[in-house]
């Protein structure tokens, strides 16, 4: 799972900051935060711009990823510029190859972009970290700088365009746990459509409400990935409890709240693939009411599904209604 990071979190986040800051293969001294070039990526953790993700395994802390503006005056060893935060990512030693950093960097990416920011920069030792290197590229990093056996990279925080290698069928699959700032981040996208984007405010509140409501199975959603594993689209659907009557025996119900295209990945079936794969979901898991709103845009796509409109939402219920249609509802079929 991963989970805004917290002041309860400064320790671990400190641990893993040396981490980064002496890789294996690099002498690390006594007191690895005594030198203000590294001490300088938390100091006065929790000012504005400061945003961070910590990997829990159970109970357990295994992995943390924070971005921070710097200063030209105290820059880090990343600085391209006092608009680009700078990414700092770390796995616990004894968790590593277990795909826990590719998923701590995109989850990063995700938040920053959630949050506005369009760019972030890192500074890697390629020459005894190779791996990471590798990692930062295949997730859209490209060199910008080297200096001393070091490279600084940047990277737009939203997924590149569409590829020849992304062509055919949109497939989607059930998100999980670590998905949480992925969703963020196309509500954002979403957002913006409706005019309300640019109040990060509730970024860090959904992280941990999905985390929440994916444990106990209350908020379920579904995504399209792109090759390299992001997410570009998504339907998300939380559940809820509804008077039971014809049709709806037992009162199972469950609105559709979030459904979302990265902007370059539009007209190619993804939003259709991951809203018909959660109303599948939604069906085999025995919700007996969908309902959603839909723009002008989306309301051929949901009618497809099955979705009829009704005053302010589109609704969509199981078999067992046997009277006259009515605006609003359908049968399952």
């Amino acid at each position: 799972m991963l989970l805004p990071a917290t002041d309860a979190d400064l320790p671990f986040l400190r641990a893993m900051l040396a981490e980064a800051a002496f890789p294996p293969g690099t002498p690390r001294p006594a007191d690895p935060l005594a030198d203000d070039h590294v001490a300088r990526y938390l100091d006065g953790w929790g000012r504005p711009g400061d945003l961070g993700l910590v990997a829990w395994e159970g109970s357990r802390r295994v992995g943390a990823a924070w971005t921070r503006r710097m200063s030209a005056d105290r820059a880090g060893y990343g600085f391209v510029g006092p608009d680009v935060p700078e990414l700092t990512v770390a796995v616990a030693p004894a968790d590593r190859g277990r795909g826990l950093g590719r998923a701590l960097v995109g989850g990063a990416l995700d938040q920053a972009a959630a949050h506005g920011t369009a760019r972030v920069s890192l500074s890697v030792a390629d020459a005894v970290n190779p791996a990471a290197v590798h990692l930062y590229r295949a997730l859209g990093f490209t060199e910008v700088a080297r200096d001393a056996g070091s490279l600084t990279m940047t990277a737009t925080t939203a997924p590149p365009p569409p590829t020849d290698a992304d062509a055919g069928e949109p497939v989607a699959r059930d998100a999980g746990a670590a998905d949480g700032p992925a969703l963020a981040r196309l509500r954002e996208v979403m957002f913006m459509g409706d005019g309300l984007a640019g109040r990060p405010g509730w970024v860090a509140p959904f992280l941990t409400a999905w985390t929440d409501g994916w444990s106990s199975g209350a908020w379920r959603a579904t995504v399209v990935d792109d090759i390299r594993g992001r997410p570009v689209a998504s339907a998300l659907a939380v559940g809820s409890t509804v008077a039971p009557a014809p049709g709806r025996e037992q009162g199972r119900a469950a609105h559709i709240g979030s459904v979302a295209t990265e902007l370059r990945w539009r007209r190619r079936g993804c939003a259709r693939a991951a809203t018909k794969a959660l109303v599948d979901a939604l069906d085999a898991d025995g919700v007996e009411w969908i309902t959603l709103n839909a723009t002008p845009e989306g309301e051929a796509l949901y009618a497809s599904l099955g979705f009829t409109a009704s005053t302010g939402a589109r609704h969509r219920s199981r078999p067992g209604r046997r009277r006259a249609p009515v605006v609003g509802e359908r049968e399952r079929r």
